[in-house]
């Protein structure tokens, strides 16, 4: 086998190889946008959790102000009430 045959077939052999390369980078770069827009979508989601959540703790605070209003003229009226009943001596 002369030079250039051998010359031929090495870049022949070279070009396959690189073509195949070629492939597995252009999968891996793929592979690496759908990762990224997956990311995006999951830190989307979190914010979005992260609001309903702060919403419903505020909810909660707002819920537990009430209930603890509600609990002083509950005792309040109680305590107005026993005020009001005649001493049984």
């Amino acid at each position: 086998m002369d030079e250039k045959k051998l010359a031929e077939l090495i870049r022949s052999i070279i070009k396959e190889e690189m073509q195949e390369i070629k492939q597995v980078v252009y999968a891996l770069r793929d592979g690496q946008e759908e990762l990224k827009a997956q990311m995006e979508s999951l830190s989307l989601d979190v914010h979005k959790l992260h609001g309903e959540v702060t919403a419903i703790k505020e909810d909660a605070e707002r819920i537990h102000k009430r209930l603890d209003y509600q609990i002083l003229r509950i005792a309040r009226t109680e305590e107005e009430l026993h005020l009001l009943k005649p001493n049984k001596q």
